[in-house]
Parts: structure tokens; C-alpha cells; sequence
């Protein structure tokens, strides 16, 4: 087939920034808008459009019950279909990402053939929610090669990240298809008419003096974030939300640049103001700020929507309209998993939906139990009977009956035969955007790891400890799981067992090539739960220097030192370097600390709210050792509070990013309960900035933006606005305070 010649101009986006030195009473959020697209050009990149050279540019593969690969044939796209599956998008070739603007009518053409006869589907769709197509067509092809045009019209709100898509599963009227390989070429979308481009509007209102939107309690330090050219050294006034009465006054700190947001910005603080009351901040030239109130009981609401988050992603049991609301369903995912590999089964019903998607995972899993654990071990009374799930009323604190649902699925997970545990359990996709009684298939036990495995032995130990007095039976239960899981992790070694997904299981993988940090969490909360010497031979294998330090579900050394330096073995030698270990983290963290309280420093990753709800974490762990023990540079509880003010609005977006509360939060997460029901589960905490733009809608939307500010409220933007159990779970540990 003869080349055509095609030209390529890439769409280039340009985004307004927040005006950080402006002086209007209010400014837009970031507008996002791209260069005007030659008209007649293509806008899909030559290695994607004619394959020269032996690429397949950057088309790729989703499956759903379907099989199939990609690879260039004589500067051609070749799709090989092994299986149709049951449905047109059981196997699909996908390209991301395109810019479609209201109103603009475009033309898309590509030539294409097939070994056998058969129908596809070409379409341009939305990346997230319900994936509706924009403009999509059903082709009759074989073995001659055909070619295919259209024109059409945007009709939709503009989106700068629509996909297209090849379905090539199966279609009515096909019958049974044998393998077969389709043929694609000259792919090309070019602008035809803009005449009729609606508008763009920018997405939100975001002062220039941005604090936390929820409040402050009495005592607590207090401080607004302010930015703009006159920032420093400006007199400021709080007043009375309702009378306009100046309650407060003083003048800002001096000027300084906050390189991730690319700002000037100055520190109002306002800590004296104890009187509880209902306030804004204004500053002549400048604005003002978002109403917030002081009280102390200004928490109470979010905290208890923040743990019962979890809650609401419990699976295997109906959630009743008394206790979910409007977010109510019947048990979900009841039926038994296969072993992948295998054709046994498995019964691994219960514990909590991972994130926006259906999954359960280990690792992701222990992290948030432990968090729940840390968080009961350091106050114990802050989560009592009360908060609102079935279990409320029962005499046991709320908080270790939630754990205690996760832990009882975590105890399924465990392989009784070898002791090992299984990474996953999934169907081999992601489903769409429904309720999770609505994805009915086939669930897959994926294989065991060595991570996975580690996580396990460490909670399950944590947990003989904590339950010890109020079930003695589960406590013992959990203790020979734990030590069974180890004797899993001594004998196979550091990297036996590492996860990768299988080829045919698409669903997250949270890979980890380095499980010592998981050995010797598990280690340090054996030889605390047991004063075993055995397992404090073992972890005194790993020299302190090299333990990874993290309380993530990747890097998780930092919950193993901190259950080493509760141990009778915390003042020996090798105790005191890991203490030395954990002061230079925490000088680090601090360090980092900018004016808006963050701790991320300039690079922001997925999961930024994660990096700051666990800093926030490692204060309060660090203010609960003794007071000899830490290089306090400062008062701990105050870090610990800047965290939390962060995440509730005294950020570069002036997003609190716990849905449901205050005036600007998440209305678009990526959270398949809350987009089935168009509605947002209250309490969630959304991931927050991302400056390594992880999705086609962060990559066409936010090129170019400062690292702090590299967000947006969208379901497409998986790597900025997705919800985790593992993101709210250290945010649970850091409201405990109030």
C-alpha cells in the first residue's frame, strides 16, 4: 500500500497560570486552552497515523474477555485478534489523547482490511466515566482494503483528552471468528470548520489568600497562605463572616518565592484569635480569603466522614440505606475466586475496596489497616462507638472493628499450605463505571508474593497485640498467621517471589522490586509482639543504614522502626542508629516544609495528599516517642497541623481536597460508586497535584503548569483525582488529634 504524505503539527497547550501576582479580588483557576489547530493538518502524530519506520507510535491494547497484540507490518498497523471475547470492546486498539472543541467539525479517515469479513468500530470517546462516544461507526471490512471517512460535529462540552478507539471484539452478525489480523493505515483527524468554537470558560474561582476551609480549633497555630505582588508587609484584617467586624488585625510576613508553585507569597498568622466564630480574611489590593470557622468542634463532621469512608468501600456485604445513604447496595463480589493458574478455588469475600476501582490488594490493604492500628495505639479514645457503621454500640472502639473487617479478609488471602499470600484478588479487568454489584466477573486470586506476604506478617502480629484483650481468640489467630507468613519470607528469600501481573490481568499491580523493607516491618512487630530472640537475630541481618524508609505500601521501613523503637530492644546499639535513621528523616520532611505548609518539595507525585497525610503521620508517631529521642527543631503538632491545613485548602489549587467540605472540593473524582451515582461519597480525600502528568488528560491539560498547581477536579484524571483507602487511612491517624 502506497504512503501518503502526511504533514503533523502537534497540538501544543498553553495554560494561564494562577495569577499569583495579581491584584483582583479573585482569580480564575487555571484556563486551559491550545494553539489554534492548522486547519487541514493532522492531528494524530505521523508515528501513529502511517507507521514508517517500523513503529506502532503510540497505539495500545485494552481487553475484556478478548486476546489480541499489536505489531507494524510493512510500515502498517497490524492488529492480531486471538479473540473476540463477548462484547464489540472485549479486545480493543486505543490512541489518547485528542483535543475535540465544542462546536468544531472535524473529519477522521484511515484505510483498513481484514483476513476475514467481519465488522469494527471506530470511535472517539470520553477517557473516564461512562466512555460514551463523541462520534463513533460501525465498518463492514475484508480483504480488500477500504477506505473510511467521516465528518463530524463536536456537539459536546469541549475535552482536551478524548480517545479513539478501534473495537475489533465481537459484533452481531460476525458469528464465531477464528484468530485473524486487521489491517490499519493513513490514519488522520484534521479540523475542518471552527466558525461555531464555543467559549471557554475557566474552571473555578480561587482567592489569593487560601487557608484551611474547614477552620481551626481554638488553640491551634493559625495562618493563611497569601499571594501576589503585594503580599509582603500587608496589613490584614479577619473579620466577622456575617457582621464584617474587624475581630483581628496584623500584618503579613515579608515576601518570599515558593519555587513548586512559582509564586510570590507571604504568611498571615493569625494565632491569637482563639473567640469562636464563623470568619474571612481581607487584604486591601489583594481579596479575600474563604469563610472558615473556629471551634472546638470544627472537625468533628470530617472526621467521622473520613473514617467512614472506609466503610463505604467495604465489600462482600450489603451496605444498608441506615448506614450508607444514598450509596446503599446489595453484597457485592460474593462468588470465589480462582487461583490464577489453577482451577481451584477460592473464598476471599470481605474487606475494603481499594480505590476508584473494585480491587482488593494486599499491600495497599496492611498499610491501611496498620495506619487504623498506629492510630488506635496512639489515641486510643478519638474513634469511639459511635461513628456511624453497623458495628456502632457494640463496646469495642470503632476503629478496631473497621480493621478488623480488612483483617479478617487479609486472613483469607494467606495460602494455608505454604503460608504465603496471594498479591490480589481482581477480575482480570477493570470493569466500567458502575456500582460494584454490577461487576460479575470472574474473580482471580492472583499470585503470591513476597510483599505482599511481609505486609501480612506484620499486621497480623500488630494485630494479636491490640486484640489481645478484647479477642483473645483472634488475637492468637492472627499471631500463628503471622509467624506462618515469615517462616513464607525466610525461607524464599528477599526477591523470590516479586509480583508482576499476569500477561492476561490488566487491574493494578503495585509492583515492588524490593521486599527486605516488608521482612523487616514484619520482623520488628514479631519481636515486639512476641520478644522472641529469633526474630531479632533476623532483623539485626539487615544493617540499619539500608533500611528503606517510607509509609507508603511501596517503601514501608518506617512502621518497622517505629515498632523496633516500642520494642524492650529500642536503646541497644542497633536501635539507637535506626533512631538516628528516623531523626534525619524527620529533619528532612521538615526541611522541605514551604509556605503553604507543604512537604512534598518541587516534584509532586501521584498521590501528593498521600506523601503529606503520611508526613503528617510521621509527626504525630514522632511526637509520641519520648522527648530525648527527637531532635524537635520544632513542635511536631504544629507540622502535624500544617499538613492537615494543606489538604483542607491552604494549597497553590485552594482545593480542599476531602470531598464535601468546604466551598471548593472534588465534584469529579475518579471513584466508580460516586460517578455511577453522580454524586460524591463525603470524605474522601482525592490525590491531589501531580507534576509527572501520569494520564492522557493531565498530559493534555496541564503541560507547562508548576509542579503544586498541576491539578484538576476530573474523573479522567485518574492520577490526580483518585480516592484510595490507603490516601484517607493516615488522614484518619492525623484527625485523631482532634
Amino acid at each position: 500500500m502506497k504512503k501518503k504524505l502526511l504533514t503533523l503539527i502537534l497540538a501544543v497547550s498553553m495554560v494561564i497560570s494562577l495569577g499569583a501576582c495579581g491584584n483582583d479580588t479573585k482569580k480564575k483557576a487555571e484556563a486551559t486552552r491550545s494553539e489554534t489547530v492548522s486547519k487541514n493538518a493532522n492531528m494524530i502524530d505521523d508515528a501513529s497515523a502511517t507507521f514508517t519506520g517500523g513503529t506502532t507510535g503510540k497505539w495500545t491494547t485494552y481487553t475484556n474477555g478478548g486476546a489480541m497484540s499489536l505489531k507494524n507490518i510493512k510500515d502498517a498497523l497490524a492488529i492480531s485478534v486471538i479473540a473476540t471475547g463477548s462484547l464489540d470492546y472485549s479486545a480493543q486498539a486505543y490512541l489518547d489523547s485528542f483535543e475535540l472543541k465544542q462546536g468544531c467539525k472535524y473529519r477522521f479517515a484511515f484505510d483498513v482490511s481484514s483476513e476475514v469479513p467481519r465488522t469494527i468500530q471506530w470511535r472517539f470517546q470520553i477517557n473516564g466515566g461512562d466512555y460514551h462516544a463523541y462520534a463513533n461507526e460501525n465498518v463492514k471490512i475484508d480483504k480488500n482494503t477500504k477506505h473510511v471517512e467521516k465528518t463530524f460535529d463536536m456537539t459536546e462540552t469541549s475535552d482536551p483528552a478524548a480517545r479513539l478507539c478501534l473495537n475489533v471484539g465481537k459484533f452481531e452478525g460476525d458469528g464465531e471468528l477464528d484468530s485473524h489480523t486487521i489491517t490499519c493505515d493513513n490514519f488522520s483527524l484534521t479540523l475542518v470548520d471552527d466558525s461555531n468554537e464555543a467559549k471557554e470558560t475557566a474552571d473555578v474561582d480561587v482567592p489569593d489568600i487560601n487557608l484551611d476551609q474547614v477552620g481551626f480549633t481554638p488553640d491551634m497555630k493559625k495562618s493563611a497562605t497569601v499571594r501576589g505582588k503585594s503580599c509582603g508587609g500587608a496589613k490584614f484584617s479577619v473579620v466577622d463572616a456575617s457582621s464584617g467586624k474587624e475581630v483581628y488585625s496584623d500584618v503579613t510576613s515579608d515576601a518570599t518565592k515558593n519555587s513548586a508553585s512559582d509564586e510570590t507569597v507571604a504568611i498571615a498568622s493569625f494565632t491569637p484569635l482563639k473567640a469562636c466564630g464563623t470568619y474571612k480574611i481581607k487584604i486591601d489590593g489583594i481579596g479575600e480569603s474563604d469563610e472558615f470557622r473556629i471551634s472546638s468542634d470544627v472537625y468533628d463532621d470530617l472526621k467521622k466522614d473520613v473514617f467512614r469512608m472506609l466503610y463505604m468501600q467495604r465489600c462482600g456485604e450489603e451496605l444498608n440505606s441506615d448506614y450508607a445513604g444514598d450509596f446503599a447496595h446489595p453484597a457485592c463480589h460474593t462468588g470465589k475466586a480462582i487461583i490464577y493458574g489453577t482451577k481451584k478455588t477460592k473464598d476471599v469475600s470481605g474487606g475494603w475496596h481499594d480505590a476508584g476501582d473494585y480491587g482488593r490488594y494486599v499491600v495497599s490493604g496492611a498499610k491501611a489497616v496498620e495506619d487504623l492500628l498506629l492510630t488506635y495505639e496512639v489515641n486510643p479514645d478519638t474513634y469511639g462507638d459511635d461513628t456511624g457503621i453497623p458495628e456502632s454500640g457494640n463496646g469495642t472502639p470503632d476503629i478496631l472493628d473497621e480493621a478488623r473487617y480488612e483483617l479478617d479478609w487479609l486472613l483469607k488471602m494467606q495460602d494455608d499450605k505454604s503460608g504465603g499470600v496471594y498479591h490480589k484478588v481482581t477480575c482480570k479487568n477493570f470493569p466500567g463505571f458502575v456500582m460494584p454489584q454490577d461487576e460479575t466477573d470472574q474473580l482471580y486470586l492472583s499470585p503470591i508474593s513476597t510483599t505482599a506476604t511481609g505486609d501480612f506478617a506484620a499486621v497480623m502480629a500488630k494485630a494479636s497485640t491490640v486484640y489481645s484483650k478484647i479477642d483473645p481468640d483472634f488475637s492468637k489467630k492472627a499471631l500463628a498467621a503471622s509467624k506462618k507468613a515469615m517462616k513464607f519470607c525466610l525461607e524464599k528469600g528477599d526477591t523470590a517471589t516479586m509480583f508482576t501481573n499476569p500477561s492476561d490481568i490488566s487491574t493494578g499491580e503495585y509492583p515492588d522490586n524490593f521486599s527486605s523493607d516488608e521482612v523487616f516491618w514484619g520482623l520488628s512487630e514479631l519481636y515486639r509482639a512476641t520478644g522472641d530472640k529469633t526474630y531479632l537475630k533476623e532483623i539485626k541481618k539487615t544493617n540499619a543504614k539500608d533500611v528503606r524508609l517510607g509509609l507508603g505500601w511501596t517503601d514501608v521501613g518506617t512502621y518497622g522502626i517505629y515498632a523496633y523503637l516500642k520494642s524492650d530492644a529500642a536503646e541497644d546499639s542497633y536501635g539507637k542508629a535506626l533512631l538516628d535513621k528516623l531523626n534525619d528523616e524527620i529533619d528532612r520532611v521538615n526541611n522541605a516544609e514551604d509556605n503553604y505548609g507543604a512537604t512534598c518539595g518541587d516534584t509532586y507525585p501521584w498521590g501528593s495528599n498521600l506523601t503529606m497525610a503520611n508526613n503528617g503521620m510521621l509527626f504525630i508517631l514522632a511526637d509520641s516517642l519520648p522527648d530525648s529521642w527527637i531532635r524537635k527543631a520544632r513542635g511536631y503538632d504544629e507540622l502535624a497541623d500544617d499538613q492537615l491545613h494543606y489538604m483542607l485548602g491552604q494549597n497553590a489549587n485552594g482545593y480542599c481536597f476531602v470531598t464535601g467540605y468546604g466551598r471548593l472540593s472534588p465534584v469529579d473524582t475518579h471513584h466508580r460508586p460516586s460517578i455511577a451515582l453522580g454524586k460524591e461519597i463525603p470524605g474522601m480525600l482525592a490525590g491531589g497535584p501531580d507534576s509527572n502528568l501520569e494520564d492522557p488528560y493531565a498530559q493534555a491539560t496541564l503541560k507547562d503548569v508548576a509542579p503544586a498547581k498541576c491539578y484538576k477536579d476530573n474523573n479522567q484524571a485518574y492520577s490526580l483525582n483518585e480516592v484510595t483507602i490507603y490516601w484517607n487511612s493516615p488522614l484518619i491517624c492525623l484527625l485523631s488529634k482532634y
